[in-house]
């Protein structure tokens, strides 16, 4: 299957405050892939259940494997903008010179599909050192409460919020910032270091919330093959990620 090669409409590495994260703008074909991949899961009664495996309180979260990205043409695409992600933090971080060489793979992956009072708890991830998650619909879900006491602050009705530190977070606290919340677009990648504690708010009412979430092992060597950085354990793929119909 041809990958898609079109280039993101944004790729966005900042520091909000310990780790670098990205927040990156697929391209429309890239979203509408996924898209497609993910609406031929659910509507496939033979799709596998990874809920077993995940923190959230969600019914409906079923496994991707390899082949399901590589069908889509995506698999290539997500790939390089894991490495993309990597270079642009060891950069920013002053731990990068020209004669270092990136290697990446994706080591499991799943669709969610999130409904009204479903959530995701606080939690990280894994066996791995990088995680992402990409929007594929969402509905539009702030102001439903319209709670009186509550006008005027921010609706946090279906938004992802990370938390790196217990520093205060208030208005003003101009020394650090240990929690940031995100409001999802469809059609955004964010990817982050997998210690990255990350929580999911519930919504009420109608919509589906559909994400896809991954998680990657990365390596930086030098060109003779000296290890910089990343993972040194050489975990091997999952039988269930590589199992399944063939590209």
């Amino acid at each position: 299957m041809q990958q898609i090669s079109t280039q993101p409409k944004q790729f966005l590495v900042k520091k909000d405050y310990g780790p670098t994260t990205a927040e990156i703008i697929m391209p429309d074909d890239v979203t509408d892939a996924l898209v497609k991949m993910s609406d031929g899961l659910f509507e496939d009664s033979a799709g596998l259940s990874h809920g077993q495996n995940l923190a959230g309180v969600i019914a409906t979260e079923l496994r991707v494997h390899q082949a399901d990205l590589i069908n889509a043409g995506c698999y290539e695409w997500l790939e390089s903008a894991v490495r993309g992600y990597v270079q642009n933090s060891a950069v920013m971080n002053g731990q990068w010179q020209d004669d270092y060489e990136i290697s990446s793979n994706i080591n499991s992956c799943w669709t969610v599909n999130q409904f009204a009072n479903e959530y995701n708890p606080l939690h990280n991830h894994t066996n791995c050192e990088i995680s992402a998650v990409c929007y594929l619909k969402i509905p539009d879900v702030k102001g439903r409460r319209n709670l009186d006491s509550k006008k005027g602050k921010q609706d946090e009705d279906g938004n992802i919020t990370f938390m790196y530190s217990a520093s205060s977070n208030m208005p003003g606290d101009i020394f650090s910032i240990g929690i940031t919340s995100f409001i999802p677009a469809a059609g955004t990648l964010l990817i982050f270091p997998s210690y990255l504690l990350h929580q999911v708010y519930p919504f009420i009412g109608e919509g589906e919330r559909r994400s896809m979430a991954f998680n990657a092992n990365y390596q930086i060597k030098t060109k003779h093959g000296g290890f910089i950085a990343g993972n040194q354990l050489g975990r091997p793929l999952p039988s269930w990620f590589i199992e399944g119909k063939q590209a």
